[in-house]
Parts: C-alpha cells; sequence; structure tokens
C-alpha cells in the first residue's frame, strides 16, 4: 500500500498556508515599519543633541544664540556645522512629492497643515536619508521651549504624515540651564507629558490631528509634540494606544 499525500490534500494544505499568510504578513509589514520608525526617529534626536553639544563648545550655551522668533539662520549657524548635510533646500514652500525638498505636512487624517513653522524655515537633508528644519524662537524667558525641530524620517516619502514619517521635538532649557532636544516637554516649566501634563485622551486627539491644542482649548503646544511624546515616554516603543497606524 503506498504512502502520501493525494493531489488534493497537497493542493488544500498550500491553500491554508497561503490563508495564513495573507491574513499574517501585513502583521509583519507594520511591526517592521514601526520598528524602523522607533530606531530613525531616537536616532534624530541623539544627533540632534550630539549636535547642539558640540556646538555649545564653540559658540557657548544655546542661550546666547541667534534664537529669537524669525531667525531663519539659527538651524544652519549653530546646528548644520555638527551633521552631514548632503543638500540644503530653499526656503520656500513646496507641495511636490517627487521634490526632495517637499515640506507640506498632512495629519492622519489627510488633512493639510497650513501655516506650519517647518514651512517658513530651510529644510536639511542628511546624508543618511535623515531631514530636519527648525522653527526658531519662543517668548524668550517666560517659557522653557526655544525652538521646534521638524524630524524628516524618510526623504522623498510621498506623503509627510505628522506622527508618522515627520515628528516635532523641542529644543528645551531646563532649570539648570542645560539644552535638550525631545519631545516629552514644552512650554511649561517643569512638566512632562510622561507625568501626566495632558490627560491620555488629550494625547491621542494632539497627535491624531497634527494640532497644537485641543478641541476644547488653545494650549498653544508644538503641533503633534505629543506623538513623539507617546514613543519617548515609552522607552521609544510605539504604544499599543497609538492613533497612527503603519
Amino acid at each position: 500500500m503506498k504512502s502520501g499525500f493525494t493531489m488534493s490534500e497537497v493542493l488544500i494544505t498550500i491553500g491554508i498556508i497561503g490563508i495564513i499568510a495573507a491574513m499574517t504578513f501585513p502583521f509583519l509589514i507594520q511591526g517592521y515599519r514601526k520598528s524602523v520608525t522607533e530606531t530613525e526617529l531616537r536616532k534624530a534626536i541623539s544627533m540632534l543633541n550630539q549636535a547642539i553639544l558640540l556646538s555649545s563648545v564653540k559658540n557657548d550655551s544655546p542661550e546666547n544664540w541667534a534664537i529669537e522668533n524669525g531667525a531663519q539662520d539659527t538651524f544652519k549657524m549653530y546646528i548644520a556645522p555638527y551633521l552631514e548635510v548632503e543638500h540644503e533646500c530653499e526656503l520656500q514652500l513646496i507641495d511636490n512629492p517627487k521634490d526632495i525638498c517637499n515640506n507640506t505636512l498632512y495629519n492622519s487624517k489627510g488633512t493639510k497643515i497650513k501655516n506650519d513653522g517647518n514651512q517658513r524655515n530651510k529644510k536639511y537633508i542628511l546624508k543618511n536619508g535623515i531631514a530636519f528644519s527648525f522653527d526658531s524662537g519662543s517668548t524668550i524667558g517666560t517659557t522653557q521651549r526655544r525652538g521646534v525641530f521638524y524630524i524628516y524620517l524618510e526623504t522623498g516619502a510621498s506623503r509627510y504624515i505628522l506622527g508618522k514619517n515627520v515628528f516635532t521635538v523641542n529644543l528645551i532649557v531646563n532649570d539648570f540651564k542645560k539644552y535638550i532636544v525631545t519631545g516629552t516637554m514644552d512650554y511649561s516649566p517643569n512638566k512632562t507629558f510622561c507625568s501626566g501634563m495632558k490627560s491620555r485622551t488629550q494625547m491621542i486627539e494632539l497627535c491624531e490631528n497634527g494640532s497644537s491644542n485641543t478641541a476644547g482649548g488653545g494650549e498653544g503646544y508644538t503641533k503633534a509634540i505629543t506623538c513623539t511624546a507617546m514613543i519617548e515616554c515609552n522607552n521609544y516603543k510605539i504604544p499599543k494606544d497609538y492613533p497612527i497606524k503603519f
């Protein structure tokens, strides 16, 4: 008596394997994209902190930089020399996915973000594919936020979405007059998103909408800063309740 599988049994088995693969493959891709985002975001923030540290040795503390509202050369003067910049984009609004200098942003719902700080400042593309722009200034002396970095993790993306492939972080001065780049703090002194500065529901709303305030008020936070905070406060791991899909 011959042993083995009939052709119908083989085809059924292959079909079952195909169904399982079709069900699990999207989750594998999503997991991979999350992992890449986590790694690249952490690396980008570290690069900025290191550049500021090196610059402060030569150019004194950022407190003494030309960093007032509307200063467009802050990044070029103080930070770019300590990064491997490959291309400096022109100062203009670009809404063209095929242009590497494209700086038009959207929220996770597909709404275009208007009058954003990244569009008022040049975009600098590094050799590793990450890009930065910097919107300098705040009410110096009354807040701890001195400017906002926009981190583009995917140069050449078909669309830039806040909280997915573009993240915002703040240049913060702490109580010891030390400057750090982080998404965990905003303008309020001595408060962090990690310690309940906003409710979880409000953080998710701000992230999802790519906004600076919730429906109930105008807090004036950096746009979509809570997206970065949710990841950074979770040890650079995208949490389960993160509102943006990958």
